[in-house]
């Protein structure tokens, strides 16, 4: 249909008034046919492909496409659509116009390859891999580099220069543009080395006293690592400090079989002594300690047969039999990891007394659980030592 024709047929008979609306109306008719592909795109086929993927029994298909994806799909189609109408229209200036449409559909490209990409991590994410391979920093490398090409391709477009004419000027910018993507670059290859050596992923507890971290890893992107701590603040990490700096993961403890237990309680050296006949009696009522004391006073009458002199010889002491006592007690709790170093040990004596360290592992990681265990074991430690007619130390009860 012919519209100057129409406009003719109408009465009109200004040539330039008939080419203005006669040009007016083709672009209305373009803007119109370009909005209805976009419509037709984003609210008819793109729901009903939603509507048929979310009945298939592949996972795949409904994490890739989403409402996103067909509106930034419906605006590459309508570009398009322009651009073909735009041949319709006989005007000197029109390459202007198809330097705009064709900016659109590079933009347009780039804005749906994004989509493309979200869509394949979230299907990547959605793999018990992905916690300990994250692909984030990758994709979001990828996603800089078509930004970073649509943009030139914009620019030739704009200035009729070709793509390897303008990779050729940026060179000359090269120090410029590495202080701008400085960090991005730094983390990119910190992303690398952090997958490659897979030091941490998502869902990991970590710690990093120089910068607050101390808490679970929510998100690892190009730029910036975020850390849930444990008291529900966030702190952001740049990416290239967990690979240039010191941290420390627990992973490792979470995937044993235990955690550790390493804790002290200080013996008053005042209240040391060997025990009379009456204490071990009392003591060897224990079903813990019987055994040990039979056999170690047998070895111990073995011994000192063969020293008379009482400096020569051996005793047991209470402090020796608490300590016993306690290494026994951890080997029958079920909640002690035993198959795990555990032990009970002295450490150096200072002005607090004689620590007595629990070194062990409990059964259970979880951190209330793990609380509990390392609280109960020490409620009895505090309660029992007296038993031994031992004291605990403490600055109260310090001499004047």
């Amino acid at each position: 249909m012919d519209i100057t024709q129409i406009l003719h047929d109408w009465g009109l008979q200004s040539e330039r008034l008939i080419d203005f609306l006669s040009t007016l109306i083709t672009l209305a008719i373009i803007a119109l046919c370009a909005w209805l592909s976009y419509f037709l795109i984003k609210k008819w086929i793109g729901r009903f492909i939603l509507w048929m993927v979310h009945r298939t029994r592949f996972r795949w298909d409904s994490l890739m496409f989403d409402r996103t994806f067909f509106s930034r799909l419906g605006l590459l189609v309508a570009p398009n659509v322009v651009l073909v109408g735009l041949s319709w229209i006989k005007w000197e200036k029109m390459y202007l116009v198809e330097r705009f449409v064709g900016a659109w559909i590079v933009l347009a490209a780039v804005m749906l390859i994004m989509a493309v990409l979200n869509g394949l991590e979230r299907i990547y994410q959605s793999y018990p891999i992905s916690k300990d391979r994250p692909i984030k920093v990758f994709v979001q490398s990828v996603m800089i580099f078509f930004w970073c090409a649509g943009l030139i391709v914009i620019v030739g477009i704009f200035t009729r220069e070709s793509v390897s004419t303008l990779l050729a000027g940026l060179t000359a910018f090269a120090a410029v543009l590495m202080l701008l993507f400085k960090d991005s670059i730094m983390g990119f290859v910190a992303g690398i080395q952090l997958g490659a050596n897979n030091m941490v992923s998502i869902g990991d507890w970590i710690t990093m006293s120089d910068a607050g971290a101390d808490g679970t890893v929510m998100d690892i992107n190009l730029t910036t690592v975020k850390v849930r701590n444990w008291d529900m603040t966030i702190t952001t990490i740049p990416t290239y400090k967990l690979v240039s700096d010191s941290f420390v993961n627990w992973r490792g403890m979470a995937e044993s079989q235990g955690r550790r237990i390493k804790r002290s309680i200080y013996i008053d050296v005042t209240s040391i002594h060997y025990l009379t006949p009456e204490e071990i009696d009392s003591l060897a009522q224990s079903d813990l300690l019987k055994d040990y004391i039979r056999n170690k006073q047998a070895e111990l009458q073995t011994y000192n047969a063969q020293h008379e002199n009482p400096l020569d010889q051996l005793r047991l002491t209470n402090v020796g039999v608490f300590r016993e006592y306690l290494d026994l007690w951890l080997a029958h709790r079920p909640d002690i990891n035993t198959q795990m170093t555990h032990m009970v040990r002295q450490l150096q004596p200072g002005p607090t007394g004689l620590p007595l360290e629990i070194y062990c592992f409990s059964a259970q990681q979880e951190w209330v659980r793990y609380e509990q265990i390392q609280s109960d074991i020490f409620d009895h430690v505090l309660a029992i030592v007296g038993q031994f007619n031992l004291r605990i130390f403490q600055y109260s009860d310090a001499p004047d």
